[in-house]
């Protein structure tokens, strides 16, 4: 027969049902101090401190010393809320605030992503030990953060806010205004100010053009064309060549340029010093880009190819007219013929030096 045993109460003990020998069971549901424990065995449930509407209930904090569950080494669950804030497992791991997407952890893709309404808009990935960060869509690359220590942009580097870009002992860009001091070299499209003198910089104006000013004077502007200097003294030769233009024609090296053949040619002047040309029927001869101050000198090679073509010269009227030699115009010839010209102050003087040049027996 078994012995009797005492039972204690100390405030009372509130069993709904029937409390049966061999251990404590009930029929009904179990409850201790009205919710701090709740045991709902209709919907098998249990609630601490609530009445349960889920499996496992808890209203409070809860602590799990040595960090298992049930004996197990993770949590596994669908749909986690904490704060509010839902964290979803499937293959990946999600955040949510409410139904938008936050932070995506996709286990697959090898990538953080972060999204907006399920619209990715960024992404953090590795190549090669180093960290990609994505914009848009996850694949276009904004920035690599490189193992050895580099950041590698893909794109120009903007400022919204403040006018200055460290680089540390290598080279610092500050903003102004007018353009940008550069501490060190480097590639601009805009204006380079010397000491912060906003006054004097180094300008990329335009396509093929880039200018020197100093003391808010143009002193030089180079194109693709010519070389002006303006402003300041210059000496050449010793004569004043202040305000002049430098053309290509102005090397101590004669330049040659073919304009190869047909009835009419243009010498851009431009094109270097000698120019040669084949007529392959009379031809007509014009200048262009001759300098208009200071002077030059020009050679024009005919060769006539064995036979005798008519030249028309500019006329009188027109503004590169020649004052040939003796004030007539030269004979030609049927085979090579070679003019000089002297361009001062805008006006061409011209003289045959060489006619029918052939190799002597």
């Amino acid at each position: 027969m078994a012995t009797a045993q005492k039972f204690d109460t100390l405030d009372g003990l509130v069993v709904t049902g029937t409390l049966e020998t061999g251990g404590l069971t009930s029929s009904g549901n179990l409850t201790v101090d009205t919710n701090v424990l709740y045991v709902d065995t209709v919907n098998n449930r249990v609630g601490i401190n609530k009445v349960p509407t889920v499996a496992f209930d808890v209203n409070g904090a809860v602590n799990i010393d040595g960090g298992t569950i049930d004996g197990l080494s993770q949590l596994s669950v669908d749909n986690l809320t904490l704060n509010s804030q839902t964290v979803e497992s499937s293959n990946q791991l999600v955040l949510k605030s409410g139904a938008v997407h936050a932070i995506d952890l996709d286990a697959g893709a090898g990538a953080i992503r972060l999204e907006d309404s399920s619209v990715e808009f960024g992404r953090f990935t590795q190549s090669g030990g180093n960290l990609v960060i994505a914009a848009g869509s996850g694949t276009t690359t904004a920035l690599t953060l490189q193992s050895d220590g580099d950041a590698v942009f893909a794109a120009n580097v903007a400022m919204s806010n403040g006018t200055k870009i460290d680089f540390g002992s290598v080279m610092d860009i500050t903003a102004s205004a007018s353009g940008a001091t550069f501490s060190a070299n480097t590639y601009h499209g805009g204006s380079i100010v010397a000491n912060g003198d906003t006054n004097t910089y180094l300008q990329f104006h335009a396509s093929d053009q880039w200018r020197v000013v100093t003391g808010d004077y143009e002193r030089l502007e180079v194109n693709n064309s010519q070389v002006t200097i303006s402003n300041v003294p210059l000496v050449a030769d010793g004569q004043d060549i202040t305000g002049k233009v430098l053309h290509a024609t102005d090397y101590f090296e004669e330049t040659v340029y073919n304009g190869g053949s047909g009835t009419s040619y243009v010498m851009n002047i431009n094109n270097g010093s000698v120019h040669k040309f084949q007529p392959t029927g009379n031809y007509s001869i014009d200048f262009s880009n001759f300098p208009t101050s200071g002077a030059a000198t020009f050679t024009l090679i005919i060769n006539n190819n064995g036979t005798a073509r008519e030249p028309t010269w500019p006329a009188s009227g027109e503004a590169d007219k020649i004052y040939w030699s003796e004030s007539v115009e030269p004979p030609h010839s049927s085979g090579t013929d070679i003019y000089s010209f002297y361009v001062v102050d805008g006006q061409i003087y011209g003289s045959l030096g060489i006619r029918n040049a052939g190799f002597a027996n």
